[in-house]
């Protein structure tokens, strides 16, 4: 053979030259090709964990948000409300806030466990505990809740907690919604503690990691391999959400690309071999028929599988033992007649036809054959018939071969059934449900296909008050409800918990649809009756509708699931369609968060620009308001698009101390210049107070720059003290006693209280632009600007006036003392060394006094 090979190979040597030169060639362009296609597959994969973490974080701060919020509330007066009355408020808590399984108010001797724990926030988290709820005495694995405590005081000492124990599940609801299942989230405690899933603790590289950048993702490999880490660090409150996507999943379908590239080129090969090898064994084996004759009559009629031979018009002439035991018959019985013996009715004229013409034509034939018993029950076989054929071509036997398969059957039709359904509601499951959806999408080309997401409001609410039993009987009763709704051609699914899908392909007018979205929510709106009990529940939908030929299952999942939180942030008991819209703002944020990240490092992008504020009895310029800007790729980008993500994601505290710095190290230049700025006034965040130490890093960078206490004032918004943490407190105390002004901004559009205002000891109180704007206008506003103006005197604290443009504002404010003024009617914000170049100009004009200084500064500044 080797022989036979060496001769061929050099008969066409150019043949197999020109060959392999072709498939050199082929190799080498193949694997540059998936060499990018692996990169596209990676950066996709970043991109995509990304855009889910933050959707996660999203969810998770809105829903501990509620529950931290309310636990505050009722610790604000545990000890000035009557027994009665907190169990009205707990109640009503427990029912509003389904992230909550109980609240326990306990004495601070029985709250040893929240005592230990440190944090910089007054309210503590604390790692999951085993049991429902607090105090709860059964321990199982399977059970388990992550407690908060709120501290509550008697004359300012700490006397006990108000601690709420949150349900877990709750979280991992909401982590299914986002995350598929080839993706894992896990939830951490700044501290490294595992509040939600299976992965370990945070070990302390990750944590600096983490406190050095707030969001980001990390790639590493373990026992499953390699894997994408996707973490952020929630803003207010000391978590850390983390989503693991394995390489080997976004590299699927690339590796299936290149599978088949490189099985193609196998196969060629084989293909030649294998030619080669069935010549030679087809010689071999030719001659050892002969002998293998008898061999075989012996193992025919000794098979375990049913066989009869028949002749050419399909009459039997001979059955082996297998056979009658399978169906009952003798050979005697069967003999002569035709297969029609067994026909159970099952199938049609026309399976048999195909049959018949298949085998006559010489052509073996197999499939599943239902046929039936001597006694009457049905058996399900596995048939082969393969024509026997003489010298001529022509038939002179066919081999019928039955494999019972009955039991098989049963048994396949029945782990079919379970693998496919929703034990509870006999409706599709997940797994089915999504397998059809990509099916359908896949192979057909053409009409609209419409998904909704349905998922029940108040089910948890079903499940603490009354129990799983209730909780189960309402599915029930939900499924046969969505049951009695559904068109024919929709496909209904229970996806988990109290969440239900269905697709509908081809989907019917739009108007349709929104009729089917409606009769759903109505329907579930009715009451629930359970035993003694009416309970009222509702749901919230979301719709994708889109052409199937240009959309992939995994976008019209993510489109739906959108619109169904969409629906759920509207108010529940409704239902949303799905709009470029929502996807386009969750992927813009993710844009401007990146962006951001990369001007922190771009000297080029970030600038600070100064307002300067005006003496309103001298016209001399006071002070100035330090302003951030940013500028990319030739426009600039607005403050208020980029400052609330920067908040959101953490980045605000990095840019705030950029600011700080730059600012103050300007500062420190026009002073050694002897250039007359005045007060320089720097914006602080809420994040920025509540989650890092800015005052203490303030006051260094001023030590560091050589700055007075006295030359720079800190600004923050009103809405900022509604965060009443530790950390805000100790930030407003260290500003307090190093004699650092501190400005209230924008006041009027917030919900400060009047005695934390007071209690503030600010020394100055901006009023907001909006109002401002009224002046001469609206007569209400005049009052509030008024009356502003006189509790600011009453508290000892000064006026800056913002957004002054007219001459009529001008007076105005001046004959009301207000002390400062702000706005275009002076300057608008500009760089350093264009303020400078204005107080050069405007420098003739600050020994002026009354307000026909100001009245002169104005003419000059418009």
């Amino acid at each position: 053979m080797l022989k036979r090979l060496s001769n061929f190979v050099q008969r066409q040597t150019v043949v197999v030259v020109c060959t392999l030169i072709v498939l050199t060639v082929m190799t080498i362009s193949l694997q540059s090709l998936l060499g990018r296609g692996h990169e596209r597959a990676l950066t996709e994969q970043s991109l995509t964990s990304a855009t889910l973490v933050y959707a996660i974080e999203d969810s998770v701060v809105r829903a501990t948000q509620a529950a931290v919020g309310a636990l505050e509330t009722l610790a604000a007066n545990v000890l000035e409300r009557p027994p009665n009355t907190l169990a009205i408020l707990k109640d009503r808590l427990l029912r509003s806030l389904p992230q909550l399984r109980s609240v326990d108010f306990v004495p601070l001797a029985k709250a040893k466990v929240c005592t230990q724990r440190v944090s910089n926030m007054e309210t503590l988290f604390l790692p999951p505990h085993p049991g429902r709820f607090w105090g709860d005495t059964i321990n199982m694995v399977e059970l388990s809740y992550w407690p908060i405590c709120v501290p509550y005081r008697l004359q300012g000492e700490i006397v006990g907690y108000v601690i709420g124990s949150v349900n877990l599940n709750y979280y991992k609801s909401l982590f299914q919604s986002v995350v598929s299942s080839h993706r894992e989230a896990s939830m951490y405690l700044f501290t490294g503690e595992v509040v939600l899933g299976d992965a370990d603790e945070l070990n302390d590289q990750r944590r600096e990691q983490i406190m050095a950048r707030s969001w980001g993702e990390v790639r590493e490999q373990n026992e499953k391999g390699h894997y994408l880490d996707s973490y952020r660090a929630t803003s207010f409150y000391p978590l850390v959400i983390s989503l693991r996507s394995y390489n080997e999943d976004a590299l699927a379908n690339w590796q299936n690309d290149a599978q088949v590239v490189r099985t193609i080129f196998s196969i060629l090969a084989f293909v030649l071999v294998l030619m080669l090898v069935m010549y030679l064994m087809f010689q071999h084996k030719r001659d050892k028929i002969q002998g293998d004759n008898f061999l075989l009559s012996m193992a025919i009629r000794s098979a375990a599988n049913a066989i009869f031979i028949t002749d050419p018009k399909g009459h039997i002439e001979w059955v082996n033992d297998a056979f009658a035991s399978l169906t009952g018959y003798s050979l005697k019985e069967v003999r002569g007649h035709t297969p029609r013996i067994l026909n159970s009715g099952v199938h049609e004229r026309p399976f048999f036809q195909s049959l018949w013409q298949t085998i006559c034509q010489g052509q073996s034939w197999r499939s599943e054959l239902v046929n039936r018993h001597k006694d009457g029950h049905l058996i399900t076989v596995e048939q082969t018939i393969t024509p026997i054929l003489d010298s001529k071509g022509q038939v002179e036997y066919f081999i019928a071969v039955h494999e019972d398969i009955t039991v098989r059957k049963k048994a396949e039709q029945q782990v079919l059934y379970m693998a496919q359904h929703d034990d509870l509601t006999g409706l599709a499951n997940r797994r089915y449900f999504e397998q059809c959806l990509e099916e359908c999408v896949s192979n057909r080309h053409y009409g609209a296909i419409a998904l909704m997401f349905i998922d029940l409001d108040r089910f948890k609410e079903i499940n603490d008050t009354l129990g799983h039993d209730a909780g189960d009987v309402l599915l029930k009763r939900v499924a046969k409800k969505l049951r009695a709704l559904m068109p024919e051609d929709a496909l209904l699914s229970r996806l988990g918990g109290d969440e239900f899908a269905l697709f509908i392909h081809p989907a019917m007018q739009e108007s349709q649809i929104h009729y089917l979205a409606q009769s759903i929510v109505n329907a579930i709106a009715q009451p629930f009756e359970y035993k003694e009990t009416t309970f009222s529940v509702s749901c919230s939908i979301g719709v994708a509708l889109h052409d199937i030929a240009e959309i992939d299952a995994s976008s019209l999942l993510r489109q739906a699931d959108l619109a169904m939180y969409r629906a759920k942030h509207s108010g529940k008991n409704t239902y949303r369609f799905f709009d470029d819209s929502m996807d386009e703002s969750m992927q813009r944020r993710v844009s401007i968060q990146r962006n951001l990240e990369q001007a922190l490092t771009d000297p080029e992008q970030l600038m600070l620009y100064y307002q300067p504020q005006i003496d309103s009895q001298t016209g001399a310029a006071y002070g100035a308001e330090v302003l951030l800007r940013w500028y990319r790729q030739g426009e600039w980008i607005s403050p208020a698009l980029f400052i609330p993500i920067a908040e959101d994601s953490g980045q605000i505290v990095e840019l705030g101390r950029w600011i700080i710095d730059t600012a103050l190290r300007q500062l420190a230049d026009w002073r050694s210049r002897h250039v007359r700025v005045g007060k320089l006034s720097i914006n602080l965040s809420a994040v920025q107070l509540s989650n890092s130490d800015v005052a203490l890093e303030l006051i260094t960078t001023m030590k560091r720059y050589g700055i007075p206490y006295n030359a720079v004032a800190v600004e923050f918004t009103e809405t900022t003290l509604m965060v009443r943490s530790a950390q805000l407190e100790r930030n407003l105390q260290t500003l307090r006693r190093h004699n650092i002004s501190i400005a209230i901004d924008d006041f009027g559009t917030g919900y400060c209280s009047l005695s934390y205002l007071r209690e503030l000891e600010a020394n100055y109180l901006k009023i907001d632009q909006s109002f401002i704007r009224g002046i001469g206008v609206n007569e209400s506003d005049e009052h509030i600007i008024s009356a502003t103006i006189a509790m600011a005197k009453g508290l000892r604290m000064k006026v800056i006036a913002e957004g002054v443009e007219t001459e009529n504002q001008i007076s105005y404010l001046t004959n009301l003392d207000c002390e400062y003024l702000q706005g275009f009617g002076f300057a608008r914000p500009m760089s350093a060394a264009n303020l400078e170049s204005w107080l050069a100009q405007d420098r003739h004009t600050q020994t002026l006094l009354g307000g026909h200084a100001v009245k002169n500064s104005v003419s000059r500044s418009i």
